[in-house]
């Protein structure tokens, strides 16, 4: 019974998302290399694509931010938004093509190649953990087994070596749209059995955010978010290590964390909601 629930559910959420699927079917081939300048994601932060639209790439584009829907490993994993960072390359003359960068340390992710010669694959290049990471990474091609820069990324240095490497560059001053909740680094004043976590989502035209989750009973009256002047909403909460799944509540309207990539789908109510793993202190602090 609970799988059927689940099945449900999940046909109910694929058909709520099909209106935006429709408005986006255009959206991958109609990338320019103008929409992408100095390493600056361009994407519209609340465009939700289908993973089958990835399969039918028709040109290569700078490397971006992406939030998809992948409907063929949902019901098996429970998370049905994925997000990531596509990347392509055009090659209809190519056997092999994988992307290596710092991201990873350097271990190569391949790409698949779709019937227009597109390769393509999505990285989730900051994982599970919810710490903040670099504000850019270095990555080149391996094609064929000859490393190569990306020929559509304008953002290149020099390697030392005398070629070209190609550089992801995320958003540095002003607002970063693609924030989300993070743990925060231990602090000697932290109480042992606590972690600090800092929730953040960036809503630049809400009147009101709020947190709902298992940690204070879904009431959406208890952790009112703090809005500062760039559009982002924050709060810190001390919460004992585990997992736990939470959603915010915008202007009466609940939302997922928007670039949390960890999802689950609830079995109570049905309802997709963030997912949140608040990790085991590495080392016991003690109170200077």
């Amino acid at each position: 019974m609970v799988h059927k629930a689940k099945a449900t559910a999940l046909l109910t959420l694929i058909l709520t998302f099909a209106l935006a699927a429709e408005e986006a079917e255009d959206w991958i081939g109609a990338f320019r290399s103008v929409d992408y300048e100095e390493g600056e994601e361009a994407l519209p932060e609340e465009k939700i694509y289908y993973f089958w639209q990835l399969e039918n790439l028709r040109k290569a584009v700078p490397p971006r931010f992406i939030r998809f829907v992948d409907t063929s490993s949902a019901l098996k994993t429970g998370k049905l938004l994925n997000r990531g960072v596509l990347f392509s390359y055009e090659g209809l003359a190519n056997d092999e093509v994988s992307v290596c960068g710092e991201f990873n340390h350097w271990q190569c992710v391949p790409l698949q190649k779709n019937d227009k010669g597109i390769f393509y694959t999505v990285v989730d290049i900051h994982g599970d953990q919810l710490y903040e990471g670099k504000p850019a990474y270095e990555y080149k091609y391996k094609v064929d087994g000859i490393f190569t820069h990306d020929p559509e990324n304008p953002d290149t240095v020099e390697d030392g070596e005398g070629s070209l490497v190609s550089r992801i560059a995320f958003r540095e001053g002003g607002p970063n749209k693609q924030t989300s909740t993070r743990v925060l680094e231990d602090s000697p004043y932290e109480e042992k059995e606590f972690r600090t976590v800092e929730f953040r989502i960036y809503q630049p035209q809400a009147e009101s955010v709020s947190l709902i989750g298992e940690f204070n009973h879904w009431d959406p009256e208890s952790d009112f978010l703090v809005k500062e002047r760039n559009g982002t909403f924050r709060i810190v909460k001390k919460l004992k290590p585990g997992e736990y799944q939470y959603n915010f509540l915008v202007d009466g309207k609940i939302v997922l964390d928007t670039y949390n990539p960890l999802t689950v789908l609830r079995e109570d109510t049905g309802e997709i909601s963030s997912s949140l793993r608040v990790p085991d202190r590495m080392g016991v602090l003690e109170r200077k």
